[in-house]
């Protein structure tokens, strides 16, 4: 399966993305796949060829969304640092737009540990949301991805906000951040909780995760500076080569609806 799903990507998308003259990569994102693809048959590294895939994906949603005189550009330089940001949309009018794409994969991991640790978190649960799961129905599973995810997007954030705080004036644009499922380890509401959380600096009410949230980001040393301009949701199932969903600047219903 994961050979098939490769050579579909070769087959479909990198031959879309290689004629769309919006699109400036120098072959780069295409060659990185090839690369890590030989890495993957060398030594069984298949995540790093899933990254680089949702990144592909990613590239022809961007696209798909580019009026026809904008440009994209893959991992342009950024004056003054060696750290990039993935893609760079640059409008006919000049202006910059970044997004930086993440995977979110939590492992699935059924052990009396990541039970345990669950049943930690549930103590502190807010009077008005709780997860509930079932031991014995893989619940330490279930909510490891979840809390797992939460932790992913509080550091891949902190990690977007370090590299935009370096882009230079005369480069600056808005910065999001597109972080990607398989659409079955994590969920677009877990991103709508976590985003209304960001841009206010207070949970919603029906946050489950909101006391575990303010104790890991104390433990871990973790402030925001709240510099993004948003968060999307790209999800692409393992065996699909194009995204099967994209949600742009997402955020959490209103209080009571």
């Amino acid at each position: 399966m994961k050979q098939e799903w490769i050579d579909a990507v070769l087959d479909q998308l990198v031959p879309k993305l290689l004629a769309d003259q919006r699109f400036h990569d120098d072959g780069h994102l295409v060659n990185r796949f090839h690369t890590e693809v030989k890495t993957w048959k060398a030594t069984d590294r298949i995540r790093p060829v899933i990254e680089i895939g949702n990144e592909l994906a990613a590239a022809d949603c961007l696209l798909g969304l580019l009026p026809e005189n904008d440009r994209l550009h893959y991992e342009p330089a950024i004056v003054g640092t060696p750290k990039r940001i993935d893609f760079l949309q640059v409008r006919a009018n000049g202006e910059r737009h970044w997004a930086e794409v993440k995977t979110v994969a939590p492992t699935w991991v059924d052990d009396e540990d990541g039970w345990q640790r669950f049943v930690r978190i549930a103590q502190s649960f807010p009077e008005n949301a709780k997860l509930v799961v079932a031991r014995e129905w893989a619940g330490a599973a279930i909510a490891g991805q979840f809390i797992k995810a939460r932790w992913s997007f509080i550091a891949r954030t902190a990690e977007v906000e370090a590299r935009a705080a370096l882009i230079p004036e005369a480069q600056k644009g808005p910065v999001s951040l597109m972080l990607c499922s398989t659409g079955s380890a994590w969920y677009p509401d877990q991103l709508e909780d976590f985003a209304d959380f960001y841009r206010t600096g207070r949970h919603r009410a029906d946050d489950w995760m909101s006391n575990a949230t303010n104790r890991y980001m104390q433990e871990e040393g973790i402030t925001f500076a709240r510099s993004l301009a948003g968060f999307h949701y790209l999800a692409r199932k393992h065996e699909s080569v194009f995204a099967d969903d994209l949600r742009l600047h997402v955020a959490g219903p209103p209080a009571g609806s």
